[in-house]
């Protein structure tokens, strides 16, 4: 056994180290020096030699915060290699979902920072391209808890959207769901952060019964529910790991704003890079989810044979204005209204209207809202993409039907 002074040296970078080539290439020498025989030199394991060992040994010693980073970088790229690993596995398995692997890793290897936002649903990318062109320290702070916030909302609302295509469930879900808030003194009346990770929460705690329960027909439902997602696509958006990533992130907001004093220039750096390595952490989980199911705004249907040929806007990335493609779909959709399905979907994923596609502000055509809070008799969307103006109101009377069970 040994024992290391963890204020000297991080035992995860120790390790990580000794593992490199120049770390082997240290061992060796080290067991060189320190072995026993003249032909057949070995290194003995009694208390003695593995002190000469450990003497010969020779470690570089950075500052502890450099410890840091580099074994958990270390620690993020043997992770990487294993999944490569896995996929690669895969691929000679079977050649199914090949197309899917290659669009997932070519990807991370693009040299664009940002390409990958081009294959996320648009009110989520412009929220992170917002945040990741904004200049100073604190303006891109504030910008990527904005962005978090319209991750973790958009989430839920998919989710909460595919619950109800099944009222009868639906409705059961959604008691549980306000409970639960009541509970924590939170409700949909103020949509805070916590109120979608509960939603989030008992939405996928739902649908991980039905994906693992083992029968193939409410598998079916449940791939219908999400617009033709594959299976892999659902057990990813319904991940624990999702719903943990979520919560690490409230913690964090509530720390940062319970320490309101000051915060130097450094700090609020040290604070976007982890919001940063969160993104990262999320778009591994989430894999191609965001390429297979695709988030587009109706148009104009005509009635086939075989179901609707229907115009929709692609709803994705951050250019505009949106590319116009025809799906051929099961059931139709409401010109005007979002949705996700995936290629040849039956039944498209119509989302709730907690998220829409607004004029605001001015005659900015493109603009991502998210439902905030209700007062009185009014309902204010909010968006992330702008500073000004991030704010148009509803008559409460009109949104009413959107709350569902959530609302008392």
């Amino acid at each position: 056994m040994v024992d290391i002074d963890s204020g000297i040296v991080e035992p995860g970078f120790l390790a990580a180290w000794l593992n490199t080539e120049h770390g082997v290439m240290s061992r060796i020498r080290a067991s060189n020096a320190a072995a026993f025989g003249t032909s057949q030199r070995h290194l003995r394991d009694d208390p003695k030699s593995l002190m000469r060992w450990a003497d010969e040994l020779v470690v570089p010693v950075p500052d502890r915060k450099t410890q840091l980073s580099l074994a958990s970088t270390d620690e993020l790229l043997q992770s990487y290699h294993t999944e490569l690993t896995r996929l690669r596995e895969r691929v000679w398995d079977s050649a199914e979902g090949v197309s899917d692997i290659v669009a997932r890793i070519s990807a991370a290897f693009d040299d664009s920072g940002t390409a990958w936002l081009e294959q996320w649903p648009y009110p989520i990318a412009m929220a992170i391209w917002r945040a990741d062109t904004e200049k100073s320290p604190g303006d891109k702070l504030r910008a990527y808890l904005q962005a978090w916030e319209a991750i973790v909302a958009f989430h839920a609302i998919v989710l909460l959207s595919a619950t109800r295509c099944d009222p009868g469930r639906s409705a059961e879900i959604e008691g549980a769901i306000r409970s639960t808030l009541q509970l924590k003194s939170l409700g949909i009346d103020r949509a805070s952060f916590g109120t979608w990770i509960v939603i989030i929460e008992q939405t996928s705690k739902q649908f991980r019964s039905t994906v693992e329960s083992g029968d193939a027909d409410e598998l079916a439902r449940a791939q219908d529910m999400f617009g033709g997602l594959s299976r892999s696509g659902i057990e990813r958006l319904i991940a624990k790991e999702i719903v943990r990533i979520f919560k690490e992130l409230a913690g964090k907001r509530n720390q940062w704003s319970g320490h309101s004093g000051y915060v130097s220039e450094e700090d609020q750096k040290t604070r976007v890079d982890s919001l940063i390595s969160d993104i990262r952490g999320l778009r591994q989980l989430l894999g191609p989810v965001w390429t297979q199911l695709t988030l587009v705004r109706a148009g104009t249907a005509r009635r086939k044979p075989d179901g609707y040929l229907q115009t929709a806007e692609l709803a994705i990335g951050t250019r505009s204005p949106f590319q116009t493609m025809e799906f051929l779909v099961g059931d139709s959709m409401l010109d005007g209204e979002l949705y996700l399905l995936c290629d040849g979907a039956q039944t498209p994923l119509h989302l709730a209207s907690f998220v829409q596609l607004r004029a605001a502000p001015r005659d900015a055509r493109f603009t991502s809202y998210f439902y905030n809070r209700t007062v009185g008799d009014s309902v204010t969307m909010v968006t992330y993409q702008y500073g000004p103006e991030s704010e148009v109101h509803t008559d409460v009377a009109t949104f009413e039907p959107q709350f569902g069970a959530l609302r008392s």
